[in-house]
């Protein structure tokens, strides 16, 4: 027990460390920028509450407050009704001027982002290993002469790093071959594939045009559950081997996953192989609701289970990890976009994709536990998710003021007080009311909403 707790307080510690750099970072950027362009700094704070440490450098007070879930930087003129025209007060300063020192917050948690994947890369990228677990009978890999055991290293003899970033450099329809180089009993091959051309659903759900060639990297094994559905109630398990979905038998991950889908009965019956013995197992599916990229409703079934996955490191050396920071930087980027704006037009539910300080205390525990590379690659995507998430228009994060200073420009005016008044208590009711949804979303998947009512529960039975 006392290990338990000494092991729980050095991941609290961790990643109070980390949410601190994120917070430092950004605010910085704040900082600095106005440093730079003579506006007086009055406060720096890290953390919100009581404050624990305070001193005096240079004209600015920092700070160390009790809270580590936010910080801020105070500038001299920073409120357009307070400001008296001093030349070092924010809103003397151009518009340009004011959006330079806005925008440079986001802008160093995107460089901090892409200095994490520098430093990931030199050291090993955590990938899901791209070995060729299954070879589709007929398929274009088949017919080229790959096989099963093949690790792929290489496209178009540029290197890849895990396969989410194969697929990355599989999407299009751009037709004709490519070189698909492979590693084979310490031997690198190339071999010429002839891709099919395919639409399958990306990462966030979007139909796209791919280039298949027939192959699969995760084998026909449960590697883990997801939270509120049937597949742990009936009994599967971590290590479980799925032979055959509905007497239709499944070599791979992908072929168990369509079987999922395809099926049609009340219940999906599973036979399963589990320490040499052979089970069968009837699960009832969850039907989630989604949505196309034409707003036509549609539904898949899901039993949640999740694939064993093997995570190898690619490394690069630091010159090489340069290109490919900006590699993985550019698609989380355009991962969280499309993730937000698929969330915002209701094709994705916000549920199940958004995760708060509880989710994240649990991604960086277990990132902790794995090493530093896969630590500093989670402090990378949470920083640039971060940077994106403040440039949204709504006030008080970054892009509404940002927003409110691109009206300024266009009118040659700012907007009267009144007005900006409304459009920030607007913004401030949104982010109040998003929070407390991440909160209960994180409280939900983590089941500690059970446990409240268990123990509301518990309480309610002693005053009776």
């Amino acid at each position: 027990m006392i290990g338990q707790f000494v092991t729980n307080l050095q991941s609290a510690a961790i990643f109070i460390a980390v949410l601190s750099v994120l917070i430092l970072v950004h605010e910085w950027g704040h900082f600095i920028t106005a440093k730079r362009l003579g506006i007086d700094v009055n406060r720096f704070a890290l953390g919100f509450g009581p404050t624990l440490f305070s001193r005096d450098f240079h004209r600015t007070t920092y700070m160390i407050n009790a809270i580590p879930l936010g910080g801020y930087v105070k500038m001299a003129g920073d409120e357009r009704a307070e400001c008296k025209g001093a030349p070092g007060e924010f809103y003397s300063k151009s518009v340009g001027h004011r959006s330079i020192v806005v925008l440079n917050g986001p802008v160093v948690n995107f460089l901090l982002a892409y200095i994490s994947f520098v430093l990931v890369f030199t050291i090993g990228y955590p990938g899901q290993s791209t070995t060729i677990m299954d070879i589709t009978n007929g398929g274009p890999a088949e017919a080229a002469g790959l096989k099963a055991g093949d690790k792929i290293v290489a496209v178009n003899a540029r290197r890849i790093y895990g396969w989410l970033n194969f697929e990355e450099r599989l999407k299009g329809n751009k037709p004709g071959a490519i070189e698909i180089t492979v590693l084979r009993e310490g031997q690198e091959l190339k071999r010429t594939v002839i891709p099919d051309i395919i639409v399958k659903p990306d990462l966030v759900g979007r139909q796209r045009m791919v280039r298949d060639i027939g192959i699969d990297n995760l084998p026909n094994i449960i590697g883990g559950f997801i939270d509120g559905y049937p597949a742990q109630d009936v009994g599967l398990k971590g290590g479980d081997r799925v032979l055959a979905v509905d007497n239709q038998e499944v070599g791979s991950w992908n072929d168990l996953k369509n079987a999922i889908i395809d099926s049609t009965g009340k219940q999906i019956v599973l036979k399963l192989e589990r320490s040499g013995e052979t089970l069968v197992k009837a699960v009832t599916p969850e039907i989630d609701v989604q949505t196309d990229e034409n707003g036509q409703e549609f539904r898949i079934r899901k039993i949640g289970i999740g694939p064993q996955q093997t995570l190898d490191l690619y490394k690069f050396g630091f010159v090489g990890s340069l290109g490919y920071a900006a590699e993985e930087l550019v698609y989380i980027t355009k991962l969280t976009c499309e993730s937000l704006f698929r969330i915002v037009t209701g094709a994705m539910s916000a549920k199940d994709s958004v995760t708060g300080p509880v989710g994240i205390f649990y991604i960086v525990k277990g990132a902790a536990e794995e090493g530093i590379s896969h630590l500093l690659f989670i402090l990378g995507v949470i920083s640039a998710s971060l940077a994106i998430f403040n440039l949204l228009p709504l006030i008080p994060l970054d892009g509404g003021h940002i927003f409110l200073f691109g009206i300024e420009k266009i009118r040659g005016k700012a907007l009267p007080l009144k007005i900006e008044d409304y459009i920030a208590r607007f913004g401030f009711t949104l982010i109040v009311l998003l929070a407390l949804f991440v909160f209960y979303s994180d409280f939900a998947r983590f089941g500690w909403i059970d446990q409240m009512s268990v123990w509301f529960g518990r309480v309610k039975e002693m005053f009776h």
